[in-house]
């Protein structure tokens, strides 16, 4: 289950984010995963991306908050700009359940394609993708790697 976000809701979005990212980039240098929080995730980068189209959702499993996702329509399809789950919820099946939610609402929005970019250290990540459909298709700043998938 999601649960939408608004605006106010930023700052929660970020202490998470922030709480979480250095377990999940634990393999990349934290100069990088510093400049990633600051650029993309504190309160007020997170309200300016609603601002700009993005939804923004927590992760509802069992009546917990697992974890949250971000995602937006731009020039290219749609773009699944963040799906992370907290350690406890990992390998349940709840990542793949999301995938199919944003692939029904590409569709339900006339886009064909949704394109993610994943860190390249982050291993699980990648082969996650690719079972579920998505192909590697280069390399873009600093370390993140761009995967499509066709719908």
């Amino acid at each position: 289950m999601l649960e939408f976000l608004t605006p106010e809701d930023a700052d929660e979005v970020s202490a998470i984010a922030y709480s979480l990212f250095y377990d999940v980039y634990s393999e990349t240098p934290r100069e990088i995963v510093d400049a990633f929080l600051e650029r993309f995730q504190t309160p007020e980068a997170i309200r300016e991306q609603m601002r700009t189209g993005s939804e923004y959702a927590f992760i509802i499993s069992r009546g917990e908050r697992a974890g949250y996702l971000a995602f937006e329509i731009d020039d290219e399809g749609m773009h699944l700009s963040k799906l992370y789950l907290l350690e406890g919820f990992r390998d349940r099946g709840i990542g793949g359940r999301i995938v199919g939610y944003v692939e029904d609402r590409a569709r339900a929005a006339g886009v064909g394609r949704i394109h993610l970019d994943v860190n390249m250290y982050n291993k699980g990540a990648i082969q996650f993708y690719e079972r579920h459909g998505f192909v590697l298709k280069g390399r873009m700043e600093y370390v993140r790697l761009l995967m499509v998938k066709d719908l």
